[in-house]
């Protein structure tokens, strides 16, 4: 008889359980799901900002629109940004990052006023190689 009992319990307790973790999931997705308001895009993780960067630098790479890429790093609420997208352009040339993704940065690092030496051989348009 004991162990019967000891049986019962435990799927007793396995059905609790299972029971309360559908409940959570339901109320956590239907009932009071999270809602992000006002989010503002200079929270994100430094390397997100990162990513954020690099897509403004190749949507500039693509449309040369300086005051839009400008106002674009400005929502991350960078304390120096043009130096920012030069230290990333170095840093993503250091990494071994694709080409087109360290020209992207240089160009737009070099329109912003910010030349550095290591980012000079990436603002030649003629050859493929660094």
């Amino acid at each position: 008889m004991p162990r019967k009992r000891g049986w019962r319990a435990l799927w007793l307790m396995t059905l609790g359980l299972a029971c309360g973790i559908g409940l959570g999931l339901w109320i956590g997705w239907n009932l009071a799901p999270v809602e992000y308001v006002d989010t503002d895009i200079s929270y994100l993780h430094p390397l997100y900002q990162d990513d954020v960067l690099l897509m403004i630098g190749e949507t500039y790479a693509l449309d040369s629109d300086l005051d839009a890429a400008r106002a674009r790093i400005a929502l991350l609420s960078l304390a120096d940004p043009a130096n920012a997208v030069a230290d990333l352009a170095e840093r993503f040339a250091l990494q071994g990052a694709p080409l087109a993704h360290v020209r992207a940065l240089a160009h737009m690092a070099a329109a912003m006023g910010v030349r550095r030496d290591a980012l000079r051989r990436y603002l030649s348009v003629t050859d493929d190689t660094p």
